[in-house]
């Protein structure tokens, strides 16, 4: 007779069978919603990985849910459903000191769980309630993980993200060294978990822009823009980078062409944050070239996109272009009509300037907008 084994007690094979079943609809679901994702579907995928996250959960697969749950929370972060995804990555980095649920994860949930210590630090950069100082300690705390359970060559993004939390503190020789060596390390270790080459290459370049290295930068930005291998949202980034490379070398043209390209990049994206980068940047050229009613358009537009997630940095960024458009043309034409519409948009940038500041502890923001309030008085007195 065969050998079948002894089967625990309790053993309910009905029950086995059933949740056999379960685990292929959820490997179908999952892999048709990382179809969507990849199309850059991401409100399609998100509610398909939701469902398969649910059935995970119900039949008690921790490995099934780790994964689900990650790709949902990753789906919600590109439509910018920030405070979703961030429950999410917390529950998964507290998996990583829960020695009950982590004791036999295997290497692909513990990929996932590193990847939660980037995700969470990346969100909670956007989050002014969160201090700079309290996520650099999250990144410390992955970092000592890795090193605990043997991955140190897994460390890039975590690197990446330390240098971009440099990088919002004004610092921004040590965060571009930071940030280099965090592209290295992806190099070398291309299938670690975290962030895509792209990613890495952009932020570098991103980084060598506001540093005004712009040969530098748009070297970088060039590598992904004419890239095979990248998809339409790096892509869509990088041609967002060269056209604020061209802004500042004053080659309005070629700006606007690549803005332009951006925008028809970003249409084809399930995504607000693309389409509110792309008409930024559309404004900016229009601003540029002294285009002022499609240049106001454009930040609208930009605008638009940037209150649904409600991202503040995005919003104060274009609170101030709107203050400073609206002070230009009081200087052109009509101080009367157009300086209360300039103070109107300081005047409500003035909140998240306090809570954006405070995140870095600085007041730079708050004295940008002090400097504008002030050029508006001299302006209205000379008048």
């Amino acid at each position: 007779m065969d050998d079948w084994g002894v089967l625990d007690e309790g053993f309910d094979i009905e029950t086995y069978l059933a949740n056999e079943e379960k685990r292929e609809k959820i490997q179908q679901m999952a892999r048709l919603a990382s179809d969507c994702r990849d199309e850059l579907q991401y409100a399609k995928a998100e509610k398909i990985f939701q469902r398969a996250a649910d059935l995970s959960e119900q039949i008690d697969d921790l490995s099934l849910t780790i994964r689900n749950r990650f790709e949902l929370a990753a789906a919600q972060r590109m439509q910018r459903k920030d405070r979703a995804a961030l429950s999410t990555f917390t529950w998964l980095i507290e998996i990583a000191y829960n020695p009950d649920l982590n004791r036999e994860l295997s290497e692909e949930s513990l990929s996932y769980i590193a990847t939660s210590f980037m995700s969470f630090v990346s969100i909670g950069r956007s989050l002014p309630n969160m201090n700079i100082a309290d996520l650099e300690r999250v990144l410390n705390r992955g970092l000592d993980w890795l090193s605990k359970i043997g991955k140190s060559n897994w460390s890039a993004g975590l690197r990446l993200r330390r240098g971009s939390l440099w990088k919002m503190q004004g610092r921004l020789e040590k965060a571009l060294a930071e940030i280099e060596t965090a592209l290295s390390l992806s190099r070398r270790n291309p299938s670690a978990p975290g962030y895509a080459l792209a990613t890495h290459i952009l932020d570098v370049a991103d980084l060598l822009q506001e540093m005004e290295k712009l040969k530098e930068a748009e070297e970088y930005y060039q590598q992904v823009a004419n890239g095979y291998e990248f998809d339409n949202y790096d892509k869509q980034w990088a041609w967002t980078g060269l056209a604020q490379v061209s802004i500042e070398r004053s080659d309005l043209q070629t700006a606007e062409q690549r803005a332009l390209k951006s925008l028809e990049l970003a249409r084809g994206i399930e995504s607000p944050e693309p389409m509110m980068h792309a008409y930024d940047v559309l404004g900016d050229v229009y601003w540029k070239q002294e285009r002022i009613e499609p240049a106001i358009t454009a930040k609208i537009q930009a605008w638009h996109y940037a209150r649904q997630p409600k991202v503040e940095r995005d919003l104060f960024d274009l609170y101030l272009d709107f203050a400073e458009i609206r002070l230009y043309q009081a200087r052109q034409s009509n101080p009367t009509r157009y300086i209360p519409k300039a103070q109107q948009w300081l005047h409500r940038s003035l909140p998240l300037a306090i809570r954006l500041d405070r995140q870095v502890n600085s007041i730079e923001r708050q004295t940008k907008i002090r400097d504008l309030q002030n050029q508006c008085a001299e302006l209205r007195s000379d008048r």
